[in-house]
């Protein structure tokens, strides 16, 4: 996907008119994101035209970021390597590997082709996969690499498979309103946190904590996705980057929140497996 589609520059001006922040009585604000099939589903109802092909582009090129569960394996120098994360940012070059794939696929197509051949990954023990899987409207994809002009003994030769599900998209376009307001005039201000061991902390991370506490008590759903569900590391990183705005303005990097975001959910899923040994033990 070499050029842009014609689409995605119509499809970036309606989003940027959608609801992209939340916030609740006590005045925080946060940004959400939307389920890829959402997206796509609501692009189709403003007339956009193949809407998948916009969203596409628009990853690739920075403007949409994503997010979600990934299970990532490769073969390469004679060793092997696997990697997988749940609501964790997808990386750009995982979309323009996927846009390349389909272009490919197009083009092969429109020259008298039939499209696509399954490919085996021998190295890592899988057979008969398909070059790509865009399946938007399930909020997943996929793409498998093999070098079919290698052997297996080059130096060279790569083997790799990337999964991607449950994907949610988020705006990565700055918010005026959000990241530019003033404070109320009686608000009090916000010290930050010093270290007296050493040189001041840049980052109020125990306000963060302590409010991410109150969110958790506070409510009847707590830190709950509107689903119901347990939040994972991007929900907790988008309550505290949200948090940080608030106060100062500015906020950690992405990094940084998602590794406390990481801490949470694992510290979380060990209470949780604490109460059911517990609740076993019990009967």
């Amino acid at each position: 996907m070499d050029e842009r589609p014609a689409n995605a520059n119509a499809a970036i001006d309606i989003m940027r008119q959608w609801q992209w922040l939340r916030g609740d009585p006590d005045g925080n604000i946060w940004p959400i994101s939307l389920e890829l099939h959402e997206v796509a589903n609501r692009l189709a109802m403003e007339g956009i035209p193949r809407p998948q092909d916009a969203l596409l582009s628009l990853l690739c090129s920075g403007e949409l970021s994503a997010h979600g569960d990934y299970r990532w394996r490769k073969h390469q120098g004679g060793e092997y390597f696997q990697h997988e994360d749940t609501g964790a940012p997808i990386k750009q070059r995982q979309w323009q590997v996927l846009a390349k794939l389909i272009e490919v696929d197009r083009l092969d197509i429109e020259n008298g082709g039939f499209g696509y051949l399954l490919r085996n990954l021998p190295k890592l023990g899988m057979q008969n996969c398909a070059p790509f899987d865009w399946a938007f409207s399930d909020n997943r994809f996929s793409i498998a690499l093999c070098p079919v002009e290698l052997s297996g003994f080059d130096p060279n030769y790569v083997e790799e498979w990337f999964s991607a599900w449950n994907i949610e998209v988020s705006r990565a376009w700055p918010d005026d309103d959000l990241l530019n307001f003033d404070s109320e005039p009686d608000a009090p201000a916000t010290k930050p946190a010093t270290n007296r061991g050493g040189a001041p902390r840049k980052w109020d991370w125990d306000g963060a904590l302590l409010h991410l506490a109150a969110l958790a008590h506070h409510g009847a759903n707590g830190l709950l996705r509107d689903d119901g569900r347990d939040p994972n590391q991007s929900d907790i990183a988008r309550h505290l980057q949200a948090w940080f705005i608030n106060t100062s303005r500015n906020s950690p990097e992405d990094s940084q929140l998602r590794e406390y975001g990481k801490r949470f959910v694992t510290e979380l899923n060990a209470l949780k497996l604490r109460d059911a040994k517990n609740l076993k033990g019990g009967k």
